[in-house]
């Protein structure tokens, strides 16, 4: 799991590449002709450092599975595949909502672009309401479980309480707070559930983990 900041803090929707740091450090990598899956971590911390002008600290992990395995180039021996889901449009007619994420939008885009470049297989699902967002996970977790690699790219509006981050959708009831997220929300180790390939899972998240509900 990569997360583009630290836990309580948050992520800019819009840095100087047009969306957020830590998506435009994630392609910036995957337009590199050689990187190991060793060599990732610390790369994509560095580079989040850099483009948000030390607002982001990517908060990555310490050792990765299979450190020599090629995240490019891509080998066409091998079955990757890629999940780009992303919320950017909170404003549902008739409701009070958050503010929408154009800077996420657009690295939806830039994301589901980049990533066939590495040899992923890659669907976008952007502004998916709650159950069209876990149709797709099922959809996608079954077909991850007959690949070699899957990556999940996730952001929207987050919420991070009690340990667990939440992704909210375009309608959350914002209202209702934290007592919605169980059932409004989706938890984002359910998302990452849905990355089931045989030899490498990753779950890249650009969204905040701070708690701006809580009084």
């Amino acid at each position: 799991m990569f997360y583009a900041c630290a836990s309580g803090k948050q992520t800019l929707d819009q840095g100087d590449d047009g969306g957020n740091p830590f998506a435009s450090s994630l392609i910036a990598i995957l337009e590199r002709p050689r990187i190991r899956l060793g060599e990732l971590p610390v790369a994509l911390q560095e580079l989040t450092s850099k483009k948000s002008g030390g607002f982001q600290s990517a908060d990555v992990p310490k050792d990765m599975p299979s450190p020599d395995w090629l995240l490019i180039p891509s080998s066409t021996l091998e079955k990757r595949i890629a999940l780009v889901l992303v919320v950017s449009d909170y404003s549902p007619p008739g409701s009070q909502s958050l503010q929408s994420l154009p800077g996420a939008k657009n690295d939806a885009k830039r994301i589901a672009a980049a990533l066939p470049k590495a040899g992923f297989d890659t669907d976008l699902a952007l502004d998916f309401d709650l159950p069209m967002m876990r149709q797709k996970l099922t959809a996608f977790a079954t077909k991850a479980a007959d690949c070699d690699a899957a990556i999940i790219y996730t952001t929207g509006h987050g919420v991070q309480t009690s340990g667990s981050v939440y992704l909210l959708p375009g309608d959350y009831p914002i209202k209702q707070q934290n007592a919605a997220l169980m059932r409004r929300a989706i938890r984002l180790s359910e998302i990452a559930d849905a990355v089931r390939a045989k030899r490498i899972n990753l779950v890249f998240y650009g969204g905040c983990r701070d708690d701006p509900f809580r009084q």
